[in-house]
C-alpha cells in the first residue's frame, strides 16, 4: 500500500517498508470498483468472491482481554480487592476515586498499574494518565505490550506523536507488538490524520502475518478522511486492499470513505454510492449526513451550523452546481425509500431545497 501511495503522488515521505515482488494484490468488484482506483493504480481480477460479511464492525478492536493482559503476577488478595475497585471506578468514569484508591499503593503488580492508566484513558484523563506513564516507566514494573498500548493511546489524546513513534519503535524492538497494540498505533495516525503510518501499518500487519481485521481497515480510512486535505485516493486504496482480504466493505468503511471525499470531483463521490449498490449495502441515517457533508462542503472556514435559517441556508446552497443539489435531492429521496429517519442537517438540507424550488416557481 505505501508503494502505490508513493507512485500515486500521495504520500509526504516514505518511512521504512519492506516491499516483496507481489506482496500487495489489489483486486476488483466489477467495473465501479475498477473505476475507483482511477489512472494511477494497476487492478487484477478478482480470485476469491467468497466475501465475509460482518455484521459489526467499526473503529472498536474486537480482541480478547487475554491476548493483551498484563504478564502474570500472583497478587495478594488485598491487590485483587484493589485491582477490582480501581476497575470499577474507570468503567465509571471516576477518575478521582480511581487515583485515589492507586495514590495509597506501594506494590508492583502489573496488573493495578494498568488499571489505573485505563482509568484515566477512559474518564479523559488523558495528560494526568501520560505523566502516571511515565513515572512507571522509572519504577520496577515491567513495561510489557499493555503498557505500550495505553501509553501510545494516552500520548495521542495529549498530541504528543513523537512520543507516539518513539514507544512504537522501542515495542517493535522489544518484539513486543500485537494486534492490539498495532490497532493503537493506528489510531493514534487518525488523530493526526496520517495516512502515511496507517499504510505503513497495515504493511507491517502483512509482513508480520497478523492478517488486518475489518475494524483495522476502517480506521486506516478514517486516516485518510482526517488528513489535511483529506485524501479520497489513499482511502480507496485500503478499500481494495480489504476486498484483497475477502473483507466486504460496510456502512461505517463508506462514511468514512464519502467524509475523505469532501474535496473530491462529484462523479469521484458518486462512484462511492455506485459501489455501495452494487455491495447492497443500504444508506442509514449517519452515512446520509455524512453523504451531504461532503457534497455540500463549504469552502473556507464557513460551517453549516452558523448558517441558522432556511433562507440562509437556501442561500448558501445557491453556491453549488445544479448536479450537486440534485444529487443531495436524489440521496434524500433514496433514505425515504428505505425508511431511513432523517438527521437534523439533512432534513435541513430537504427543506430548503423545497424553499428554492417555490422560489423558482414564483419567479416563473
Amino acid at each position: 500500500i505505501c508503494a502505490f501511495l508513493w507512485q500515486a503522488g500521495l504520500t509526504k515521505s516514505l518511512r521504512v517498508v519492506r516491499m516483496r515482488p507481489g506482496q500487495i494484490v489489489l483486486v476488483t468488484a466489477g467495473l465501479t470498483c475498477a473505476s475507483l482506483l482511477g489512472p494511477h493504480v494497476p487492478c487484477f481480477a478478482v480470485e476469491n468472491r467468497n466475501y465475509i460479511s460482518r455484521k459489526k464492525a467499526g473503529r472498536g478492536k474486537h480482541i480478547s482481554a487475554a491476548e493483551n493482559a498484563p504478564i502474570a503476577y500472583k497478587m495478594t488478595p488485598e491487590e485483587s480487592m484493589l485491582l477490582t475497585c480501581i476497575v470499577n471506578a474507570g468503567k465509571a468514569g471516576k477518575w478521582s476515586k480511581a487515583r485515589q484508591l492507586f495514590s495509597g499503593y506501594a506494590g508492583c503488580a502489573p496488573q493495578i498499574h494498568h488499571a489505573v492508566l485505563t482509568a484515566a484513558f477512559r474518564s479523559g484523563h488523558y495528560a494526568d494518565g501520560y505523566k502516571l506513564f511515565n513515572d512507571f516507566k522509572n519504577k520496577d514494573i515491567n513495561i510489557t505490550s499493555p503498557f505500550y498500548t495505553m501509553g501510545i493511546k494516552l500520548a495521542a489524546k495529549t498530541e504528543r506523536f513523537s512520543d507516539v513513534d518513539s514507544m512504537w519503535m522501542q515495542a517493535n524492538e522489544a518484539g513486543l507488538v500485537n494486534k492490539v497494540l498495532v490497532a493503537a498505533r493506528l489510531d493514534a495516525a487518525a488523530e493526526q490524520g496520517d495516512a502515511d503510518t496507517a499504510a505503513m501499518l497495515v504493511d507491517f500487519m502483512t509482513d508480520k502475518s497478523m492478517s488486518p481485521e475489518h475494524e483495522l481497515f476502517n480506521t486506516a480510512i478514517h486516516c485518510c478522511q482526517r488528513a489535511q486535505p483529506p485524501s479520497y485516493t489513499a482511502a480507496r486504496l485500503f478499500c481494495q486492499a480489504m476486498l484483497n482480504r475477502s473483507l466486504v466493505p460496510d456502512i461505517i468503511t463508506f462514511g468514512n470513505l464519502v467524509r475523505a471525499h469532501r474535496q473530491a470531483p462529484l462523479e469521484k463521490l458518486q462512484e462511492v454510492r455506485l459501489w455501495m449498490k452494487e455491495l447492497g449495502t443500504k444508506v442509514d441515517p449517519i452515512f446520509v449526513e455524512q453523504y451531504l457533508h461532503s457534497l455540500l462542503h463549504l469552502r473556507g472556514r464557513r460551517a453549516w451550523t452558523h448558517i441558522r435559517t432556511l433562507p440562509e441556508m437556501a442561500g448558501a446552497l445557491r453556491e453549488f452546481s445544479a448536479a450537486r443539489l440534485a444529487d443531495a435531492a436524489a440521496i434524500i429521496d433514496e433514505a425515504h425509500e428505505n425508511s431511513v429517519r432523517l438527521k437534523a442537517f439533512p432534513l435541513r438540507v430537504e427543506q430548503a431545497l423545497g424553499l428554492m424550488q417555490i422560489d423558482h416557481m414564483d419567479k416563473c
